[in-house]
């Protein structure tokens, strides 16, 4: 189930036409919306009460119960759904996210990079301001040491 732009797992429990029983560690407050996704069916609902860890639903549209039950479980594996949006667990690698992984790496190194290259300037000026400021004094002790 999304709630906001976070998903969830969540248990049907109990099913009718018109809405829906859920189980979830953490359910949604009554009043709120949501999209609860079962195969390939979208239900936008509205919760009507939620209690411990239990939520009564209210469809927006009618539910077709007998394709909904029969619908293949695949609570086994990970659930990908369209948008590349994914259940919080089991994290599925799909190429889109493998493409997200590579670019967040080269952005990384990119930056790492650019505060080494900032790093390396600062050092350098760093050094020549040091450089000028002792030069006249090591100046004036290599005279005196090479006068001895």
């Amino acid at each position: 189930m999304r709630v906001g732009s976070a998903w969830r797992d969540a248990c049907i429990l109990d099913l009718s036409s018109r809405g829906l029983m859920i189980q979830a560690s953490n359910p949604p407050p009554g009043g709120s919306y949501l999209e609860l996704r079962r195969g390939r069916h979208v239900i936008i609902a509205r919760v009507m009460w939620s209690r411990d860890r239990r939520a009564g639903l209210r469809a927006q549209d009618e539910l077709p119960t007998d394709a909904i039950i029969a619908e293949p479980d695949r609570s086994d594996g990970p659930l990908i759904v369209p948008g590349g949006e994914r259940r919080a667990t089991p994290v599925a690698r799909v190429p889109r996210a493998t493409a997200h992984e590579r670019s967040r790496w080269r952005s990384r190194a990119w930056e790492f990079a650019s505060l080494a290259l900032v790093g390396l300037t600062f050092a350098t000026l760093a050094y020549g301001a040091v450089a000028a400021v002792l030069e006249k004094p090591l100046l004036a002790v290599e005279t005196a040491l090479a006068g001895e």
